[in-house]
C-alpha cells in the first residue's frame, strides 16, 4: 500500500510540474487551403453548365441582337415575308417623313419605332395575323386587323402611321369587294375623310395643302354618305385590344370637331355620323374657298341638304340660318326670310330657346332692310313674350328691338323737321 501511494504521490507531482491548463482547449484548425476551395468551384460550375441545355444557333443570334432585329428574324423564320417587307417599308418611311418635315417639327423629337418595343411587337403581331387571315381568305379579319393598327396608333398620337393604315384598309376593301360588304367601304371613307381632316391641323401644312385636304375630306364624306344612306348601319369599332377608356377616348377624337351637342352622341349610324362630318366640311369650304356668293350659296345648299337627311334638329336649323346668311349677302332677301322663318319653325318646334331668339332676330333685321318694320316688331315681340328665360340672347332681342324703335323715333322726328320747312 505504501509503494502505491508514493506512486501516485509520484504521478501528481509530475503533473504539477508540467503546468498544464486545467480547462479544456480545442484542438487549432488545420491551415486554410485555396487549392481546395478552386478545386470545389470549378467542380459546381462543372455540374451547372451540365445541367444546362444547350442553345442553339437560332437562341444564341437571339441574344446578340437587337430587339428589332429579334422580331424580324421571329417573322422570316415563320415565314412571314410580306409582313417583314412592310414593317421595313414603315421604318423607312418615318425616317422619310422626319426629314421631310425638318428639324423643327415636333415629329423629329418623337423617338423612332425601332426604339419603342410595345409599339413595335404590337405591330408585328397585327401584321403577321394580318397576312395569316389573308392566306386563308379570311379577308374580314385583315380589314380589322389594320383597322385596329390604325386606331392602336391614333391613340398614340402617331397620326402618320395611322392615316398609313387607314388608306390600306380602304384599299382592301376596294381590292376585295366580292368579299367584303359595303358597309366596310362605308367605314373605311368615313376614317379616312376624319384623317384628311386632322391633317388640316399641321401649323407646318401650306395652306394650298390644308384646301387640298379638306377637299379629299369632302370626297371621302360624300362616298360615304352615299353607300350608307338608308341604312342601318353602325361603326365596327369592337376590337378587344383596346379597353373601355381607349373606345371613349377613340369616340373623343372622332367627334373633336363636331358641334359641341353633338360630341356626346350615343353611338350613331354610319349614315349620320357621315352628316355630322360631312356638313362641317361643306361649312368650312363655303367660307374659306368660295369664289363668289352663288358658289357658296351651293355648296351651303348641300350642307342644308344633308343635315335636314340627318333628322338632327339643330344642324337642320344652323344649316338654315347659314344659308339664310348667305343670301342676304347676295341681296336675295326674300329667300334669305324663308331660310330664317325655316329655322324659326325648326327651333320652336324643338324648344331650343337660344335659337329661337337668333331666329327671330335674324327675321326681324330681314324684315327691317326689305321695309316691312311692324312685321319685325312683332317678331321680336313674339320672341319676348314666350320666352322667359333672361340670358344674353333675351338681352340681344331687346336690344335689336329698341334699335327698331329708336330708328322710327328718328324717322318720325325727320319727317316732322322736313314738314317745318
Amino acid at each position: 500500500m505504501t509503494s502505491l501511494t508514493s506512486k501516485q504521490n509520484s504521478f501528481i507531482g509530475m503533473i504539477k510540474e508540467k503546468n498544464l491548463p486545467t480547462k479544456w482547449v480545442a484542438p487549432k484548425k488545420p491551415p486554410f487551403r485555396e487549392d481546395i476551395l478552386e478545386d470545389k468551384i470549378s467542380k459546381e460550375k462543372t455540374l451547372n453548365h451540365q445541367r444546362q441545355q444547350l442553345l442553339d444557333r437560332y437562341e444564341k443570334e437571339k441574344l446578340k441582337n437587337t430587339f428589332k432585329k429579334q422580331l424580324c428574324v421571329e417573322m422570316l423564320k415563320d415565314g412571314f415575308h410580306s409582313s417583314f417587307r412592310e414593317l421595313d417599308f414603315i421604318l423607312k418611311l418615318q425616317i422619310e417623313d422626319r426629314y421631310r418635315v425638318g428639324s423643327e417639327h415636333p415629329v423629329w423629337d418623337r423617338p423612332l419605332l425601332d426604339n419603342e418595343h410595345e409599339k413595335l411587337e404590337y405591330l408585328c403581331k397585327k401584321l403577321t395575323e394580318a397576312e395569316s387571315s389573308e392566306r386563308a381568305n379570311e379577308f374580314k379579319k385583315v380589314y380589322v386587323n389594320n383597322n385596329d393598327l390604325a386606331n392602336y396608333f391614333l391613340l398614340r398620337d402617331d397620326n402618320w402611321l395611322s392615316d398609313y393604315f387607314f388608306e390600306k384598309c380602304l384599299n382592301i376593301v376596294k381590292e376585295k369587294s366580292k368579299n367584303l360588304d359595303e358597309q366596310f367601304l362605308a367605314e373605311a371613307h368615313s376614317n379616312l375623310g376624319l384623317a384628311f381632316e386632322r391633317q388640316t391641323t399641321d401649323y407646318t401644312a401650306k395652306s394650298e395643302k390644308v384646301r387640298e385636304s379638306y377637299f379629299k375630306s369632302m370626297e371621302h364624306f360624300q362616298e360615304c354618305y352615299n353607300l350608307s344612306k338608308g341604312k342601318d348601319w353602325f361603326i365596327l369599332n369592337k376590337s378587344k385590344d383596346f379597353t373601355k377608356n381607349d373606345i371613349e377616348k377613340l369616340h373623343q377624337i372622332r367627334y373633336q370637331y363636331a358641334e359641341e351637342k353633338l360630341k356626346h352622341m350615343d353611338s350613331p349610324t354610319i349614315f349620320v355620323d357621315a352628316c355630322i362630318h360631312l356638313q362641317r366640311i361643306y361649312r368650312i369650304i363655303a367660307e374659306r374657298y368660295s369664289a363668289n356668293a352663288q358658289e357658296k350659296i351651293d355648296t351651303l345648299s348641300k350642307a342644308y341638304e344633308v343635315c335636314k337627311n340627318s333628322f338632327i334638329g339643330s344642324l337642320e336649323g344652323h344649316a338654315s340660318f347659314l344659308l339664310g346668311d348667305a343670301y342676304t349677302e347676295n341681296k336675295d332677301l326674300d329667300t334669305a326670310l324663308a331660310c330664317y322663318k325655316n329655322y324659326f319653325d325648326i327651333s320652336k318646334r324643338d324648344k331650343d330657346e337660344e335659337n329661337f331668339g337668333i331666329a327671330s332676330e335674324a327675321i326681324a333685321k330681314c324684315h327691317e332692310k326689305i321695309g316691312q318694320i311692324d312685321k319685325s316688331i312683332e317678331y321680336l315681340e313674339k320672341y319676348l313674350k314666350d320666352v322667359k328665360k333672361m340670358d344674353r340672347q333675351y338681352s340681344r332681342v331687346c336690344n335689336c328691338l329698341a334699335n327698331i324703335y329708336n330708328a322710327m323715333v328718328c324717322k318720325v322726328i325727320l319727317i316732322k323737321s322736313l314738314l317745318q320747312f
